[in-house]
């Protein structure tokens, strides 16, 4: 206390609370100096991403003029291929999506015929949810594409979190103009995204909860989505089953295969081994 009153003194008698205010910014750019936002964002990608996943969750869509339940089912190898089939309800079943590269195809089974999605529907709505093509198909990647700035540690809830702004890098394939990111300090989790359009223009938040135990780590489970222009509607997804780093078999990312793999994730048995059926 001494030391701080006699430093008080000495820079002209500036009173107590502003120098200890000071002092908070002069903590706070210390902190910044050694954060590494792109490092947060990479772990915490990494670590919801693996270098696998398979999933089963089910996506609750709650909007005025409608609501739907569909269960669906996921693959994903590294950052290039993706498949999400649909297993209810039973109208859409085997609707399948797939993601290889920068190119998707929905198969669609009353027609038995793929469709190539163009590029400029990618943030179009996903089966009349708020997620949209990028979302569900995972083709932009925030620590690839993005580069990273730390605005400051904040609360959320009961976690403490970095604030990250992400901005799209120059010629990449990304739909936002700006990308709000909170990340939990204990994991580097994300907790919540805001995602800004081009004019930077807040369009829509994700938030992220319900953390426990899936697999070998702990990720969240719970996905929240609301758009800004129709605030009474929102799509939750909730993650039932994840298994993280297994091997795939190739023909469950094979466009010629997509109806026989449409029609295999069907069985919940089909593409586990024994030891995650357990």
């Amino acid at each position: 206390g001494f030391f701080l009153l006699s430093i008080s003194v000495f820079l002209g008698g500036i009173n107590m609370t502003r120098f200890l205010g000071i002092m908070g910014w002069v903590s706070l750019a210390a902190w910044g100096a050694k954060v590494d936002p792109t490092s947060i964002v990479e772990k915490g990608e990494l670590l919801l991403r693996g270098q696998t996943t398979q999933i089963v969750m089910t996506m609750k869509i709650n909007h005025e003029a409608y609501q739907r339940v569909l269960k669906l089912r996921s693959w994903t190898q590294g950052k290039d291929k993706s498949l999400v089939s649909i297993l209810s309800p039973a109208k859409e079943v085997g609707i399948a999506s797939l993601r290889l590269g920068n190119q998707m195809w929905n198969f669609f089974p009353k027609t038995d015929q793929n469709v190539r999605v163009p590029t400029s529907v990618m943030l179009q709505s996903w089966m009349g949810s708020d997620f949209t093509n990028d979302d569900l198909m995972k083709l932009s990647s925030l620590s690839t594409d993005y580069t990273h700035r730390w605005i400051g540690l904040e609360t959320l809830g009961k976690d403490k979190v970095n604030l990250i702004e992400c901005y799209p890098k120059l010629n990449a394939p990304v739909v936002w103009g700006k990308i709000r990111y909170w990340a939990r300090t204990l994991d580097n989790l994300p907790v919540k995204e805001e995602y800004y359009d081009e004019k930077g223009k807040l369009v829509r938040t994700l938030l992220l909860s319900r953390f426990k135990k899936m697999d070998d780590r702990v990720i969240p489970t719970v996905m929240k989505i609301k758009s800004v222009d129709a605030p009474k509607d929102e799509t939750v997804v909730t993650y039932e089953k994840v298994v993280f780093d297994r091997k795939i078999e190739a023909h469950w990312f094979e466009k010629e295969n997509l109806r026989i793999s449409s029609q295999k994730s069907l069985n919940l048995s089909e593409g586990w081994s024994m030891k995650d059926l357990l």
